[in-house]
């Protein structure tokens, strides 16, 4: 499976992250604004029908932005908003899905040791999306949960790696009742600290 094959690659990016090293070590050089871009492998299905569907593995791209808080030498607390852009998925029983606008409001909590930063998230998600055989789009929101590493790669650029995940409920004209989006998120990005 191509998301196996992702995490795979995602956990050896990990590994040489966090063998970099920065000026700083702990938790102060992650104190401040950011903003940042990052590709996006997204593996999506829906589910609350007869059978659940898989509708594939696709790439995107995302922005986002966001503010940490040092909290002694260690933790780091923080909130992100987040945009992904359009994104389109077939399969032999949905030949065309398409997601856009979709946007994200996280926490983040972390713990800094060394230039790296391990965190966990927990958010809210909306996206409007395009179902062939649907009248309109349809809406979908929910929670978004994840984990992440971060390292500092200079003083003022990190990378980082994380996985999500999202429970979307689906509403709109001629969506099946119960009919949930199902989102598994890996994603390595690239922040500027301000």
């Amino acid at each position: 499976m191509r998301l196996r094959s992702v995490l795979l690659t995602a956990s050896i990016a990990a590994a040489s992250l966090s063998a970099t090293s920065a000026h700083a070590q702990d938790a102060a050089q992650w104190q401040g604004f950011y903003a940042g871009a990052g590709l996006n492998v997204i593996s999506l299905e829906l589910d609350g029908l007869a059978l659940p569907i898989d509708l594939g593995t696709e790439t995107g791209f995302g922005i986002f932005a966001g503010y940490n808080h040092a909290i002694g030498s260690n933790f780091v607390v923080g909130a992100e908003l987040g945009y992904n852009f359009e994104t389109s998925f077939a399969s032999l029983i949905i030949p065309s899905m398409t997601v856009d606008n979709s946007s994200t409001l996280r926490g983040r909590a972390g713990y800094a040791t060394g230039n790296v930063l391990g965190y966990v998230s927990l958010g809210y998600v909306t996206a409007d999306a395009t179902i062939l055989g649907l009248p309109g789009a349809v809406n979908a929101d929910g929670v978004i949960y994840g984990l992440g590493l971060e390292a500092m790669m200079t003083d003022t650029v990190s990378a980082r790696i994380e996985f999500t995940q999202s429970d979307l409920d689906v509403s709109g004209t001629g969506v099946p009742p119960g009919l949930t989006i199902d989102a598994a998120i890996v994603s390595l990005g690239v922040a500027f600290h301000f």
